[in-house]
């Protein structure tokens, strides 16, 4: 197959505006480890980047139909990967989520979620009714469950949180009928009393200062207050790349990962935080009009996943910065350091971009 053929049925818009937010994230990443212990970061999220990329054209050059052929191969052994990492995984941050290959520490979970998607969307596939049975129902909450439940016994109680939009998304566009969203909202509040009783200290009182800033500012509420203190500080156009006070005297720990957003805020002003926000807005336009164009089941589902899962990573971690959600650990899609979150993206990216260019085969 030619270039030219190649190129008029790739998605050049899409890939185009998930490149300029990976380029915000570097340059944020850059500015982080100017005056941080993290000084190398700003040469590792080049290469995380890269292999990122790597990971997007392999799987964006296989048809994403002998994907969900073998999801349930792939949902398998991912099972047994998060297995082996709670058994013998290593132990960051009081997260037992961690495998070490080549001195770099890499985080499965994240991966595994692209991995649901391709599962949830090989079992809804095959059916061939318009609404789901009790029976279905059952069949995909199970499915997303396992993978949550051992991120859990992990530690990693945010990044587990996030299979769930996974899951709302697909049943919703799968035939989920009112009675069973309004079935799961009930039981979600009625168990939400127990679920408080099982959180840790630590997740209890991030929940409690999201409500009350004042309850613990120096602990538990000090991350989120400094954040808020760097986005208020960029003004209209910012303090310039490298000169935010927050981002560069280190008031905010670990800006470079899960409070880029603040940075970028502090360094490039409002004009740049709108500019991230659109961007995010225009890649899940394109997704939204490629789910539109799909020809079949497995396309529009697998749009729907990915979709579901950028927009509440978003939502999560700018909610973050500005203080109006839990600090729970979520790092920004294509803009946070981290090569476990930027390989989840790409390997979602390049699905997007296979869906789009497989979009005239039936």
């Amino acid at each position: 197959m030619s270039v030219t053929r190649i190129l008029s049925r790739f998605d050049l818009l899409l890939f185009a505006g998930s490149m300029a937010l990976a380029f915000l994230g570097i340059l944020g990443v850059y500015s982080a480890s100017l005056q941080s212990p993290a000084s190398s970061a700003f040469s590792r999220q080049l290469i995380w980047t890269a292999l990122g990329l790597f990971i997007c054209f392999i799987v964006f050059s296989i048809d994403y139909h002998h994907l969900v052929d073998y999801a349930f191969h792939l949902y398998v052994l991912s099972i047994g990967l998060l297995v082996g990492i709670l058994l013998f995984g290593k132990t960051i941050n009081g997260s037992k989520s961690w495998l070490t290959i080549g001195g770099q520490n890499f985080q499965p979970s994240e991966v595994v979620k692209v991995i649901v998607i391709l599962a949830l969307t090989r079992y809804l596939s095959n059916l061939s009714e318009d609404y789901l049975k009790r029976q279905h129902f059952i069949a995909l909450v199970v499915i997303a469950m396992i993978p949550v439940c051992l991120v859990v016994l992990q530690g990693d109680l945010g990044t587990a949180l996030m299979y769930f939009p996974i899951l709302g998304g697909m049943m919703l566009i799968g035939g989920l009928k009112f009675r069973f969203v309004a079935a799961v909202m009930a039981l979600g509040l009625a168990m939400a009393p127990a679920g408080w009783l099982v959180l840790e200290d630590y997740q209890k009182q991030r929940i409690l200062v999201t409500f009350d800033p004042d309850l613990d500012p120096k602990g538990y509420g000090y991350q989120t207050r400094q954040s808020q203190i760097a986005i208020g500080s960029g003004g209209l156009l910012g303090t310039g790349l490298g000169n935010g006070l927050q981002s560069q005297l280190g008031f905010v720990p670990e800006i470079h990962t899960d409070f880029i957003f603040a940075l970028l805020a502090e360094e490039t002003g409002l004009l740049g935080a709108c500019l991230v926000l659109m961007l995010y807005l225009f890649v899940l336009s394109r997704m939204i009009r490629i789910g539109e164009q799909a020809r079949d089941r497995s396309g529009i589902l697998i749009i729907t996943g990915i979709a579901s899962l950028i927009f509440f990573h978003v939502v999560i971690n700018v909610g973050m910065a500005l203080g109006i959600t839990p600090a729970i650990g979520i790092p920004l899609p294509l803009l946070s350091y981290g090569g476990s979150s930027a390989l989840s993206t790409y390997a979602a990216l390049g699905l997007a971009l296979n869906v789009h260019y497989h979009r005239f085969v039936y």
